[in-house]
């Protein structure tokens, strides 16, 4: 008997230990995936087992849009998120519960929308995992419709350029201004001009009619012969 007891105790304790560590262990400990560069779109099926995901990444511009439209054909409902590159990386890692994101649809078979106004890189993860909370709970393999396209705004873009050029000019224009003036109070004063040459004796100048002077008495006939 004691040693049957003693039996039953190790495996309750084993039993316990390994219950205990499987509710200490995160929720995204066990998903898996896999990370593509979106370019300028894609249109593609993707299969995904239970616990597993995929992400498309792309680089955002000021003006750029990108449109999503991701439909379960085969399976249970999935996520979507839209991501950073940092909360990427936070949600790839198994040890985080937790990772940023500028939206999300969650628990859902048909996904679609548009998704702009960021600059850097930007990642929609299809997601077939239960990491998030409130999202859906997978129980097997799911086939995904993932159409995403990338759009640029050439409008709002040249905009943008042109407003830039117009601010790089003005403060051209400025520091030219302010350089202009610091040089201009910079400069010494010039040297005092010497005196001239003292004045010379006055000259008639040539051509002119010669001057003036008092009237001469008219000449006196000569005297008479004796």
């Amino acid at each position: 008997m004691t040693s049957r007891r003693a039996a039953m105790v190790l495996v309750l304790a084993t039993a316990a230990v390994a219950w205990i560590a499987a509710a200490a262990t995160p929720a995204g400990a066990t998903h898996q995936g896999t990370v593509h560069p979106g370019g300028s779109g894609v249109l593609t099926t993707v299969t995904l087992p239970a616990d597993n995901w995929t992400a498309y990444t792309f680089e955002m511009n000021a003006g750029d849009v990108l449109t999503y439209d991701v439909r379960v054909t085969s399976g249970t409902p999935i996520d979507v998120y839209i991501v950073p590159d940092v909360g990427l990386a936070a949600y790839a890692n198994d040890t985080s519960v937790q990772f940023l994101e500028y939206a999300d649809e969650t628990n859902q078979r048909n996904i679609s929308g548009t998704f702009g106004n960021v600059a850097g890189v930007v990642a929609v993860i299809v997601d077939n995992t239960a990491i998030g909370q409130g999202g859906a709970d997978p129980s097997g393999l799911v086939t995904v419709s993932v159409d995403l396209a990338k759009t640029s705004n050439l409008y709002l873009g040249g905009v943008i350029l042109l407003a830039c050029g117009v601010v790089l000019l003005v403060i051209a224009a400025v520091v030219a201004v302010v350089l202009q003036r610091r040089k201009a109070r910079a400069a010494p004063a010039p040297p005092p001009t010497p005196y001239g040459a003292p004045p010379g004796p006055y000259e008639a100048p040539v051509g002119s009619p010669p001057p003036v002077g008092p009237a001469e008495d008219p000449p006196q006939p000569p005297p008479p012969a004796p």
